[in-house]
């Protein structure tokens, strides 16, 4: 039977301050781990990179850079890294550092390659310096450490199993059911770590707003309210709001998320749609908390059929994580959380990732228009049935139906999108 604690310690374990888009700054954070290991100037890096995480970190803006590419995140990573800060690697960037990573990648001294060892999460890193070599392997997830050698020696070499694998059972185990029912009925002594999430992510949506970061979605949201070409709702309040956090985490903002699985835009749209909806519902702080929590969870639970990573964008179990905190907040019950959740499988559950970049502040507004919509619908009890398309008879089973379609078919989809990347992006 799935407990609180046990969603506390999913929540706790899943969630974490991330600076910069992770797939990058997991290179970045290998990069720096070999690179403590010598002594020496180094001369040379050495990327290999499992498909995913070369498709997500091509496009993306490395945080206090103005600029993009793997190369230059593996020499920021070598050149300025914190390796102790994990998803914060890049904490203590500045422009002389900035510089010389810069004019090291400029110089193509670093190296970029397919991995073809069939990991779905891989990220290997090989320094050298005149003496020495030095090798960094991250594994399963955006920190999960598995291997540092330096020369011939091993000096940590762990299970391939990521660090969260005690909580891999609970994730295996819990449903949406539990989920619902056990979160409705927490406190603010559970749920208040979550503040933290709710500052940081609110905080870079903010600063999305005044900046007009990236593709700038929410202000021009905000500028046709003021026009009156679209209303003043909660729906595009809570769009323009989360949108600007995206762009301005994708143009490499220096201000850190809260990710959730590792993803921050993910972390980012499973909690800022919730701040505006509750703010517009003028909910109470717990009951806040409590959506968030539920966002969250949910979120996870969804990642559990198909993976981290994979051809199917993270704005879709982001949005049904939305939906069913949006749900709670408008005073739903189960069984309306379970036909939000089919409305959202059934409007966009083919929306494809095509690696992470400014564009996807698109995508997440386009998601948490579709949650909060179908929110609204799933209280009206208008919802997708089994007999259409993918959804299955629950919630679980059209998660099911998604993940065979997703970890089968979409696989092809994968190498097609990183082939079509790759032939018209210098990585």
């Amino acid at each position: 039977m799935v407990t609180k604690e046990d969603l506390i310690s999913v929540l706790k374990c899943d969630l974490k301050p991330a600076l910069g888009c992770t797939e990058p700054i997991a290179i970045a954070l290998a990069s720096a781990y070999a690179t403590k290991l010598i002594d020496e100037k180094i001369d040379k890096i050495a990327v290999t990179l499992s498909q995913n995480i070369l498709k997500n970190a091509m496009g993306v803006g490395i945080p206090g850079t103005g600029e993009r590419g793997i190369r230059l995140a593996a020499a920021l990573g070598s050149v300025a890294g914190v390796p102790e800060r994990e998803l914060e690697v890049l904490i203590d960037v500045n422009e002389e550092n900035i510089a010389k990573a810069k004019e090291f990648a400029e110089e193509e001294r670093v190296s970029v390659d397919l991995a073809d060892n069939g990991e779905l999460f891989w990220i290997e890193v090989v320094v050298k310096s005149a003496n020495h070599q030095a090798i960094a392997v991250i594994q399963g997830n955006h920190t999960n450490l598995i291997l540092l050698k330096v020369d011939d020696n091993i000096l940590q070499q762990n299970p391939k199993k990521a660090p969260c694998c005690k909580t891999d059972d609970i994730r295996r185990v819990m449903t949406i059911q539990d989920i619902f029912e056990i979160v409705k009925e927490l406190d603010e002594e559970d749920l208040g770590f979550l503040n933290e999430s709710l500052d940081k992510n609110y905080n870079i949506a903010k600063y999305g707003m005044e900046h007009r970061s990236g593709y700038h979605i929410g202000n021009v949201i905000m500028d046709n309210i003021a026009k009156g070409l679209i209303g003043d709702d909660m729906i595009n309040y809570a769009t323009a709001l989360t949108a600007a956090g995206s762009d301005a985490r994708m143009s490499g903002c220096l201000l850190p998320a809260m990710a959730n699985s590792g993803s921050g835009n993910q972390g980012i749209t499973l909690t800022v749609p919730l701040i505006a909806v509750a703010e517009r519902l003028k909910k109470s702080h717990l009951e806040l908390l409590r959506s968030v929590a539920m966002s969250h969870l949910i979120s996870i639970h969804v990642k559990s059929y198909f993976g981290i990573l994979s051809a199917l964008c993270g704005v879709v179990n982001a949005s049904i994580g939305v939906a069913c905190g949006t749900v709670y907040l408008l005073g739903g019950s189960l069984l309306h959380i379970f036909a939000a959740t089919q409305d959202v499988i059934g409007n966009i559950s083919g929306m494809i990732c095509d690696g992470a970049k400014l564009g996807c502040s698109l995508k997440v507004a386009t998601g948490v228009r579709t949650a909060i919509h179908s929110a609204i619908l799933g209280v009206d009890e208008v919802y997708v049935h089994c007999y259409e398309g993918i959804n299955g008879k629950d919630p679980e089973e059209s998660l099911a139906n998604l993940g065979k379609i997703v970890l089968g078919g979409m696989k092809e989809v994968d190498r097609s999108i990183l082939t079509v990347m790759l032939n018209k992006n210098n990585i």
